[in-house]
Order: structure tokens, then C-alpha cells, then sequence
């Protein structure tokens, strides 16, 4: 439980929902409250939105969307990671592609699941979180083998880019300078500098050529 206390016989184990689509949320609530032994206390359409309760609801573990406006899951396991370790956090996605897994582990998610797996193994995936084991798909552990020797810079999908930053990256890709594309966009060439970053880190690029192929790949230029 939070603060490293131990886990007492009846008490409920606190979860907060953090997905944009409501009515998935409402099923996932539906579904864990089958079990006395774990309680949604709180849900979040938006990464902000999740910060904000955090502040001042407690909880046990987060379940977490990557893909949600205002913050993603990438940006808001940032945070956790730094501000809230002993909370524990289980990623349900879409995403299949390993860089994604990659960043959510070595943010302290304990867990990676897949939307489409079964509500069995949504729940079992729970308990083996609150036992302080890992819970990962078995699809996604596969993945990981068969393709252990995959080039991780090949072409991944936008959905964790904001459109500021893929408006960034597609004047990066066409040549621009920091300080014409701050001008364009009415912002200093310092926060440009500060975005491109951010479009290096989530992206896992660093050099000027594989961005450009990046927004060649993705319709970006």
C-alpha cells in the first residue's frame, strides 16, 4: 500500500482510473468491484486531471491509459515516478510496439497490459500488482522476444506527440532554425529547444537524420 505500509486483512486495495473514454472506465469500475477486495476511488478523463486527485486522494494503484489529452501516460509516469514511487501503476493500452513497454518500465510501471485481454486477466494482473509482482501481457512478453534485436528507432506511432510538438518536428525535419521556428510560432527559440527534447526523448531519436525520416515516415513534412 502507499507509504510502504503493510497490507491489512479487509482493507480495501484504492484504485484510480485514468482513461479519456468513459464508458471503458465504467466498465473497468463495474468490473473490479465484483471483488470486496479492491475499490475504484476516483477516476480521470485526463492526465492533469489524474495529478490533481492524486494530490489529495489516497491510493494503492493507478490504472493508466497512454493516450489522453492535456498530459499522456508517458508525461504523467514522469511525475509519478518522482513524486508519488510508492504508488504502485498498471499501463492498459492499445500499444503493442516494445519502445512503448520500454518507457513505461523504466518509469516504474509495474505492470503493461493490453485492452484486449480478458477481464480475468485485468483482475489477476491486480492482485499480482498488490502481491509487488510485475504484470505484463503475455503477447507483449512474446513480442519482446521474438524481436529483442529490432532497431528501437524504427517508425512508432505519433499518438505521444502533442500537435505543438509534431508542428515542431515538421519544421525541425524541413531545416528550420530554433529561432525561425520560434518566430513562426510566436514562442522563444528557447522553448523550442525545450520541445525538441521532448520530441527526442519520446520519440528515442537523437540525430537531425532520423527525425526527418521520422516525418517523411509519418506525413509530417
Amino acid at each position: 500500500m502507499q507509504n510502504g505500509s503493510l497490507i491489512v486483512i479487509g482493507t480495501p486495495y484504492r484504485i484510480i482510473l485514468a482513461d479519456d473514454h468513459s464508458m471503458l472506465r465504467d466498465g473497468i469500475k463495474v468490473l473490479i468491484e465484483t471483488k470486496p477486495q479492491f475499490k475504484v476511488v476516483a477516476e480521470a478523463a485526463n492526465g492533469q486531471e489524474l495529478l490533481d486527485l492524486l494530490k489529495k486522494i489516497p491510493c494503492d494503484l493507478v490504472i493508466l491509459d497512454l493516450n489522453m489529452p492535456i498530459l499522456n501516460g508517458i508525461e504523467v509516469l514522469d511525475v509519478m515516478h518522482a513524486e508519488y514511487p510508492k504508488i504502485a501503476v498498471m499501463v492498459l493500452t492499445t500499444h503493442k510496439e516494445k519502445l512503448f513497454l520500454k518507457r513505461a518500465l523504466q518509469r516504474g510501471a509495474m505492470g503493461y497490459l493490453l485492452k484486449e485481454e480478458t477481464y480475468d486477466k485485468l483482475l489477476s494482473a491486480i492482485s499480482d500488482i498488490r502481491q509487488g509482482k510485475k504484470a505484463i501481457s503475455s503477447e507483449m512478453t512474446t513480442y519482446i522476444i521474438n524481436n529483442y534485436t529490432t532497431d528501437l528507432s524504427s517508425p512508432l506511432s505519433t499518438d505521444l506527440l502533442t500537435p505543438r510538438e509534431k508542428e515542431i518536428l515538421s519544421y525541425t525535419a524541413n531545416g528550420l532554425t530554433s529561432k525561425e521556428i520560434g518566430e513562426r510560432l510566436d514562442i522563444s527559440s528557447r522553448t523550442v529547444e525545450a520541445h525538441r527534447a521532448n520530441i527526442r526523448e519520446k520519440l528515442d531519436i537523437e540525430t537531425m537524420s532520423d527525425l526527418v525520416k521520422y516525418a517523411l515516415d509519418h506525413n509530417l513534412m
